[in-house]
């Protein structure tokens, strides 16, 4: 008896578990205060799901079908994947939820409701590419692969980018003008003050193509070679990830996926023609991540060609002179690299000491000598402080001393700033400022750095009263880099129109083909396939860091430490989008998005295994 009772307890808690994963799936917090309709059980929908995930749960918890070969560590890993995986959907709802709904219980609901989905599908996951990994590699080969993967890796890798990127670039001609780079060329022409804040390398790429297609005549023309050259620069880096596969002997299908992800994805075909520094850097990082990945795999391979630490160098120095944080990535990774290459250590220090020094003396020496201001203190770097003063302001009012309103009343138009506080963009703060770099008297912003120290201390002081202000304040500017329901903010998808307008006004005569309008309108609609199941998941910033997040865990979770080095300059850059101006901006998220496929691939590596030289 006690035997029948026990397994019917235990069929009992399988279907409540099944409910509550139900539950999970469907909850509506967004538009009720009500628990009860905030289940939202009472739908076809829900009870086919509920009746498949209890069919899923009993094989598993009781007949126990799956998971036969799963060790002891994939268990670890694949439990605290899931708990993250959790919390993060967790905090994601919450930022939506119904003020009246007591979210605090219902997440106790949607959190053992998640953790087994999570945990069951992680581990899934590893077991299949387990599988896959002890399956025979020896598969027939098509011509198209072949010819593809095989005979013409750069060469058809990039003909096939350039083929998908034709009709945007036939559709924008000459380009597509966004809001930053537009401001890049309005310093070049001296219309603004060219200041560092935006990289002054990519402000002279830009600002001289326009300044002489403006000289020559020739302004649309001239203007079609910054998307041209963005173009075969991610067509460049796409090849090198294939090229990087066949010596790892990557399975078919991944370089498949991989190369159409890269060329069709809608996100990479608009930005390769859109006038933005953020196109350049998402090739230059994976381009850096390939290059160390091969460093830390192939010791020997990598240094027996000095072209490889050549071009170490030369991609990284181009990153970190096309985005301010790109140093933060080298910063990151580079220890990281030489904890585990094998050989040549005092090499590769040397090697970025050499980059640090070319990037210091630029920036100090060559920029400033060329009449670029060097702002003191750059005010994007501390958005999500002005976030939280702000935020502070309207949670506790009566808690803002006279002494530390006056203070935030010389650096902000206080009052404004707790009026017009948005999470989801930072502008409207910044907007605020009475010390900015914009009304700076010689656009050094040294007015700001002069009292910086001051606000900090008030910052601070509020902090300690209230933390979990400032808690909440981050989590919700920043919730949309690890919550894959979040969808895109701001420039969502991409340029699909011009921005910047003082460029079309009088500056600049190049103009986008009005014949080519409607072209350009087919082109934006494919881009909502944002919205399709599946698909749409790409299009999500928080998606992306679930990717990292799962292969991270996984290659802990077989021992492979040292291909953690490929995940590093994703994992920096989703740090630096948490603590950035916009949430959910998937242009900052694209140097994290690049690396995904790269980290895909290594899942599927064997330490050890026979690999392939390179002639190409």
């Amino acid at each position: 008896m006690k035997a029948i009772a026990r397994k019917l307890i235990i069929r009992i808690a399988v279907l409540m578990v099944a409910i509550l994963t139900t539950i999970a799936l469907f909850a509506d917090v967004e538009s009720t205060g009500n628990l009860s309709m905030a289940l939202n059980g009472d739908g076809i929908p829900q009870l086919i799901a509920v009746v498949a995930i209890w069919t899923v749960y009993h094989k598993w918890i009781i007949e126990h079908k799956f998971f036969i070969h799963t060790g002891t560590r994939e268990k670890r890993c694949s439990l605290i994947t899931a708990f993250l995986f959790t919390i993060f959907m967790i905090i994601g709802k919450a930022q939506a939820a119904e003020p009246d709904l007591k979210y605090a219980l219902f997440a106790v609901i949607l959190f053992f409701g998640y953790l087994p989905l999570f945990y069951l599908v992680t581990v899934f996951l590893m077991n299949i590419i387990d599988f896959d990994c002890q399956k025979q590699s020896g598969c027939k080969m098509g011509t198209l692969t072949n010819w593809l993967f095989e005979k013409h890796v750069t060469t058809g890798a990039m003909l096939v980018v350039i083929l998908c990127r034709l009709p945007y670039l036939i559709a924008f001609y000459p380009c597509s003008m966004s809001w930053d780079g537009g401001a890049q060329i309005c310093c070049f022409f001296g219309t603004e003050p060219f200041t560092n804040h935006h990289p002054p390398l990519i402000s002279y790429l830009y600002g001289a193509i326009a300044w002489y297609s403006q000289e020559w005549g020739i302004p649309n023309i001239g203007m079609f070679f910054i998307p041209v050259i963005q173009t075969l620069l991610s067509a460049f880096a796409v090849s090198q990830v294939c090229v990087l596969f066949k010596r790892l002997g990557t399975p078919y299908w991944v370089r498949w996926g991989s190369l159409i992800y890269y060329a069709a994805f809608t996100v990479w075909c608009i930005f390769d023609c859109t006038v933005i520094k953020d196109t350049l850097y998402y090739p230059l990082t994976l381009l850096f991540a390939l290059q160390l990945t091969a460093c830390v795999i192939d010791s020997d391979w990598f240094w027996a060609r000095k072209r490889n630490f050549v071009l170490l160098i030369v991609y990284t120095i181009l990153m970190i002179q096309t985005r301010n944080n790109g140093v933060f990535v080298v910063l990151f990774a580079v220890p990281f690299a030489l904890f585990f290459v094998k050989g040549k250590r005092v090499l590769l220090l040397a090697g970025t000491c050499v980059i640090l020094f070319v990037n210091a003396a630029l920036n100090n020496g060559l920029y400033p000598a060329l009449g670029v201001i060097s702002l003191e203190t750059k005010e994007d770097t501390y958005c999500i402080l002005f976030q939280q003063t702000a935020k502070y302001g309207q949670d506790y009012p009566e808690d803002v001393t006279d002494e530390e309103r006056a203070l935030l009343d010389t650096v902000f138009d206080y009052d404004e700033m707790v009026k017009v506080y948005n999470p989801q963009l930072a502008d409207w703060v910044k907007n605020c400022l009475r010390l900015s770099e914009y009304h700076s008297a010689d656009h050094t912003n040294k007015e700001f750095s002069a009292i910086k120290g001051e606000y900090f201390n008030v910052w601070f002081a509020q902090f300690l009263r209230h933390p979990m202000s400032y808690v909440k304040t981050f989590l919700e500017c920043s919730y949309g880099y690890y919550y894959p329901e979040a969808k895109p903010y701001k420039e969502g998808t991409g340029f699909y129109e011009a921005q910047r307008h003082m460029l079309t006004s009088g500056m600049h005569a190049y103009r986008q083909v009005k014949g080519l309008g409607f072209a350009r309108f087919l082109l934006q609609q494919v881009s909502k396939a944002e919205y399709l199941p599946g698909i749409g998941l790409l299009y999500r910033c928080g998606f992306y860091t679930w990717c990292v997040l799962f292969a991270v865990m996984y290659l802990i979770a077989k021992g492979r430490y040292r291909l953690l080095v490929a995940a590093v300059p994703a994992a920096v850059n989703i740090l630096v989008c948490l603590v950035s101006p916009v949430n959910t901006c998937i242009r900052y998220a694209m140097p994290t998005m690049c690396v995904v496929p790269v980290l895909l691939g290594l899942l599927y590596y064997k330490d050890g295994a026979k690999r392939r030289e390179m002639k190409e």
